[in-house]
């Protein structure tokens, strides 16, 4: 049965998605300041008028309840998606005073494929865009990456209890890592703080070598950090990875995928030393493996196409596109056409299962999950020994993910669930390209990487896209960053007010 929704509840999730997004607004102090160091007076004109338009929004939405007002999990699923839309839509605003934008639908498109960590890019000229702009760009995948949710709980937003934990779990998290989800939250910030902090001196100390001035190496190694440790595309230059020509570049920004593909009850188990965790679980196991695979295939792949010139090239570059793929993160050192003209058949079906399986679980990556890939195959494996098995034998099966769980009905069909909604999502998203006139090839590869955030692009996304393939993405983004339940739950919600009132006419 499908609940209406009534006038407390509409003005609850009101006010708790105004809180996200007064958050947004405080945000975008950081673009203001680069931009007036950086000495850019109309960069920061755009973020003084994008933080109040911002601010404004938000404060309106919070004054339509009173401050603490309890919510449920149908709430939070709405505050939720809500809340993503509505920072994508104000965090456009300074983005398209920039006039590096054909459109506002083209920042808004920007701005989602950072929030959501896809880095699929609409930006005009980037090699001129403004330091603030640039920075504000990668704040969003800092943002996104560990959640809008997780962000605001993490400095509190007047909620305690099972509100704010159903907010945590309705942004596609599982795991409670502290006792308490506000310290949960907290301590994603920390890990990410570290990485980070890593990252920007490994980076800075790459560019000076590379002979980048002092404030230029350290904009750029923020950028790119942002960009590997949230598993996001994004990049300061048009080139990527490519601009760099750096294997000490490729060497930095891999660890920094890695790092931000993994679970962050992951990260907190190595913290507090249990490293046998590593190897016992079964996202790490399913991604080793997935990884050893992938890589001897897209290895004799590439083996066969004269992209690269030397078997040193093919290991180091195929790799390292494989590790982009399959973490999300979108990083290329090619030009998007070498992907159907350079890359061969076998290596670019490679790249597709890499994008489609994602990396784990509740970090910074999208797609399927390594979770779900590998419950899929311990599922199927139980299912066959079941089919084999005397008639009277009572087969059971079980999987490690940081305890030991039986492996039951319940568990497989929700996996399985979530799979089918990303394969049809891949799929749909695909025809709907195909249908504007673009090879097959070329629009499941496009729609695949919207879908599970990786932000690789054969060419597609680009300003002179058509308007509702942009609007296509935006939701593949929207829609696979939350994993579906969040959008499902607005469309269910839409469809019982509207069957209300037909019902009261």
């Amino acid at each position: 049965m499908w609940v209406t929704l009534d006038r407390g509840d509409i003005r609850a999730i009101l006010h708790y998605t105004g809180m996200l997004v007064l958050a947004v607004a405080g945000a975008m102090v950081v673009p203001f300041i680069v931009a007036v160091i950086s000495g850019e007076w109309d960069p920061a004109l755009d973020y003084v008028l994008g933080a109040g338009v911002t601010a404004l929004v938000g404060a309106l939405f919070v004054r339509l309840a009173p401050r603490g007002v309890p919510i449920n999990r149908r709430d939070a699923l709405l505050i939720t998606a809500l809340a993503w839309l509505a920072a994508s839509l104000t965090a456009a605003v300074p983005l398209a005073f920039s006039g590096h934008f054909g459109s506002y639908l083209d920042a808004t498109f920007e701005a989602m494929s950072g929030f959501t960590t896809s880095g699929l890019v609409l930006v005009q000229d980037l090699d001129h865009l403004a330091n603030a702009h640039n920075v504000w760009r990668h704040l969003t995948h800092l943002i996104g990456g560990q959640g809008i949710v997780v962000a605001a709980l993490s400095i509190a937003i007047g909620m305690r209890g099972g509100g704010a934990m159903s907010l945590y779990h309705a942004e596609g998290r599982d795991e409670k890592i502290m006792p308490n989800v506000m310290h949960t939250a907290r301590f994603i910030w920390l890990v990410t703080a570290v990485y980070v902090a890593l990252g920007i001196a490994s980076l800075t100390a790459v560019n000076l070598g590379a002979g980048m001035g002092f404030g230029r190496s350290v904009l750029h190694a923020f950028c790119n950090t942002a960009a590997c440790w949230d598993t996001g595309g994004f990049g300061p230059q048009s080139q990527n990875s490519l601009y760099y020509h750096s294997p000490w570049f490729e060497i930095v920004t891999v660890m920094l995928m890695i790092a931000g593909t993994m679970n962050f009850n992951l990260h907190a188990h190595i913290w507090r030393g249990e490293r046998r965790e590593l190897f016992k679980n079964i996202e790490a196991r399913t991604i080793a493996v997935n990884t050893l695979i992938l890589s001897v295939l897209i290895g004799l792949g590439l083996a066969g196409t004269t992209l690269y010139s030397s078997s040193g090239e093919i290991i180091r570059k195929g790799i390292y596109h494989l590790l982009s793929a399959s973490s999300g993160t979108g990083q290329q050192s090619l030009y998007a056409a070498q992907w159907t003209h350079g890359y061969g058949g076998l290596g670019f079906v490679v790249i597709l299962m890499a994008m489609a399986f994602g990396g784990m679980a509740s970090s910074t990556a999208g797609g399927i999950k390594a979770f779900r890939i590998g419950v899929t195959v311990k599922g199927l494996m139980w299912r066959i020994r079941q089919a084999i098995a005397p008639q009277s034998a009572m087969v059971t099966e079980s999987y490690h993910h940081f305890s030991n769980a039986p492996l039951n009905s319940e568990v497989l069909s929700n996996v399985l669930l979530v799979f089918l909604l990303y394969i049809v999502t891949y799929i749909t998203g695909g025809i709907i390209g195909m249908m504007y006139g673009y090879p097959p090839a070329e629009a499941i590869f496009e729609s695949i990487s919207a879908a599970a955030n990786v932000g690789l692009s054969t060419g597609i996304t680009a300003p002179t896209m058509p308007t509702g393939l942009k609007i296509v993405y935006i939701v593949e983004m929207w829609a696979g960053r939350l994993e579906f339940m969040a959008l499902f739950a607005i469309v269910a919600s839409v469809i019982a007010s509207v069957r209300d009132r037909r019902a009261h006419r």
